[in-house]
C-alpha cells in the first residue's frame, strides 16, 4: 500500500515522537503542509526544541513523511481527532509504530526479517550485527542504492535500535545487545489496520494477506483469530479459510470508525 521500501538514513532525522506527534496534530490543520505546519511550530515555539534543524527534522521529516503524504494523507483529519481526543496510550503509541514502520524500509525489514522470527524461535536479544545482517541483505535486493561507510552502518543500526526502543519492543541496555521486550498488538490496532487497508482501497483478501500484520508479529493464522475477534465485538463480518477472505464492513467512512476507536 504505498510503504517506502528503500534504505535511508531518515531514521536519524526522528525517532519514535510519540508526544511531539500528539502535539503536531493538536496544532495541524486540514490543508496545511509539513512547512505550513514547520512555520507555525516554529514561529510558537511549541514542541520546546532547542533548534530549528531538530524541530525541521521532526515536523518535516518525521510528521510529515509519515502522516502528511499520499497515500496516507486521507486519513490525517480522523488521526487528528483520534490523536487529540484517545486516551489509551498504548494504542497511541502503536498507531505511530503503524506510520513508522510504513516510512522507514529498513525498520519494516527489521521487523519481519529479524525481530519477530527472534521472538518466535525463543531469542532474548537483538545484536548490532543483526541490523549490519540486515543492510547487507538490502545491498544485495536493492533496497539499499549503494553501500554505506562503516560508521554510517552503525549509526544506522543505532537508530534502528533506538526506533524499537522507543515502541517498546526492545529495552535500553549498556551493551551492544538490546533486550526484548515482550509486545502484543492492541486491539483499537487492529482494527484500525483492518479498515485503515479496506479504505486505501485494498481487496477483502488483500486487506488479509497485507505484509503490514507481519511487520506487526501476526501470521496469516493469526490474522484470521484477530479478523474473528472483531467479528465478535460486532466490528465486521469475516468469513476467512486462512487462504480466502470475504469481509462485510460495518463502517463506512474514516468518521464512524474514528468514533469507535475513541468512544
Amino acid at each position: 500500500m504505498s510503504r517506502r521500501e528503500h534504505y535511508s538514513t531518515a531514521l536519524a532525522k526522528s525517532q519514535g515522537i510519540v508526544s511531539e506527534t500528539i502535539s503536531l496534530f493538536e496544532i495541524w490543520q486540514p490543508g496545511m503542509s509539513s512547512n505550513d505546519l514547520f512555520k507555525v511550530v516554529h514561529s510558537t515555539n511549541a514542541l520546546n526544541l532547542d533548534s530549528e534543524l531538530r524541530l525541521r527534522d521532526v515536523t518535516n521529516q518525521g510528521f510529515g513523511s509519515r502522516f502528511l503524504r499520499e497515500p496516507y494523507l486521507s486519513a490525517a483529519e480522523t488521526l487528528k481527532e483520534i490523536f487529540t481526543s484517545c486516551k489509551d496510550h498504548t494504542f497511541l503509541k502503536q498507531l505511530s509504530l503503524l506510520y513508522a514502520m510504513r516510512q522507514h524500509g529498513i525498520f519494516f525489514d527489521f521487523l519481519t526479517d529479524e525481530y519477530w522470527p527472534s521472538v518466535r524461535s525463543g531469542g532474548h536479544s537483538i545484536r548490532t550485527s543483526d541490523i549490519q545482517l540486515l543492510i547487507d541483505r538490502g545491498l544485495v535486493s536493492g533496497r539499499l542504492d549503494k553501500n554505506w561507510s562503516e560508521s554510517m552502518r552503525k549509526r544506522v543500526s543505532s537508530y534502528v535500535l533506538g526506533i524499537a526502543n522507543d515502541f517498546d519492543l526492545l529495552t535500553a541496555s549498556r551493551s551492544g545487545d538490546r533486550p526484548i521486550a515482550t509486545w502484543s498488538l492492541h486491539d483499537s490496532l487492529a482494527l484500525y489496520l483492518t479498515y485503515d487497508l479496506h479504505f486505501m482501497g485494498a481487496s477483502d483478501d488483500e486487506v488479509a494477506n497485507s505484509e503490514e500484520w507481519k511487520a506487526l508479529g501476526l501470521q496469516r493464522e493469526d490474522v484470521t483469530l484477530y479478523l474473528n475477534r472483531l467479528q465478535n465485538k460486532g466490528h465486521l463480518i469475516a468469513q476467512d479459510t486462512g487462504h480466502l477472505c470475504r469481509i462485510d464492513w460495518k463502517y463506512s467512512s474514516r468518521e464512524e470508525l474514528t468514533h469507535v476507536l475513541i468512544y
